[in-house]
């Protein structure tokens, strides 16, 4: 599989601005980049009480600029569930849940039980799915899953995972891993693959590296995950011409 064939997103969060917030990254250049920028992930929120503080404005600037938007939790395995995901909602607002994919990032184990770490994943994908009428994305990579939790434990959910190749010392950029990526035990399908940890920094100054990732399809299919498929013109059937005032 070629990467090139797949539709190319990035993630970000508050590292990707500078600390006194004066080297914020610069959307109409990610707007403007080759490979296009198709999807855009930030991070929300962390546990039951931190909330990234760049992430109202990454959100806006991304819809601005007309990008797939994404927002990633960063799930504690040892604190309730109800909590984090109350946080993590409330963060979010009132926004289209059904064009905004949510993710869970799972990659923490903080010495909890492989028990404890699957009751808390499962419980917070549960209630997403119940409160938001979307089924969420996990984040993590085949390694950590395998050791640390068990998939099969799991209601239904989409996979994120993350796969690079050896890194190249700093402040060289790391090429992206060739898609699929390694697979869990008892994972048959990803939708998502973080192909690079190290990739030129796109757009924001303040950080030297930015996360790459492929979508397992098109831009289409990326829009027609998120409901935003573009309407087609009706063709006439008279001339076989488009009509430019009628759409279905």
């Amino acid at each position: 599989m070629s990467n090139s064939s797949l539709a190319f997103g990035i993630d970000i969060s508050k590292y990707n601005t500078s600390p006194d917030g004066r080297q914020k990254p610069d959307f109409d250049v990610i707007a403007a980049h080759q490979p296009e920028v198709v999807f855009i992930a930030m991070r929300a929120g962390i546990s039951w009480g931190y909330q990234d503080p760049w992430f109202a404005y990454y959100f806006a600037e991304a819809a601005r600029i007309g990008r797939v938007r994404m927002a990633y939790h960063v799930l504690y395995p040892g604190e309730s569930a109800i909590a984090q995901m109350d946080h993590f909602l409330r963060i979010l607002g009132e926004i289209p849940y059904d064009q905004v994919p949510l993710v869970l990032d799972c990659e923490l184990h903080h010495n909890q039980s492989v028990s404890t770490i699957t009751q808390c994943i499962a419980e917070s994908v549960r209630i997403l799915t119940r409160r938001t009428g979307q089924i969420p994305i996990l984040y993590s990579r085949a390694g950590w899953v395998n050791q640390y939790m068990r998939a099969a434990d799991l209601p239904r959910v989409h996979w994120w995972l993350a796969q690079y190749r050896y890194a190249l010392p700093y402040p060289l950029y790391t090429p992206e891993y060739p898609s699929p990526p390694a697979l869990p035990i008892g994972v048959s399908s990803w939708l998502i693959h973080q192909t690079a940890s190290r990739g030129r920094s796109i757009g924001a100054r303040a950080m030297h590296y930015m996360d790459y990732n492929r979508w397992n399809g098109s831009k289409a299919d990326v829009l027609a995950f998120v409901g935003q498929v573009p309407r087609a013109a009706l063709i006439c059937p008279v001339d076989k011409q488009p009509c430019p005032r009628l759409f279905v």
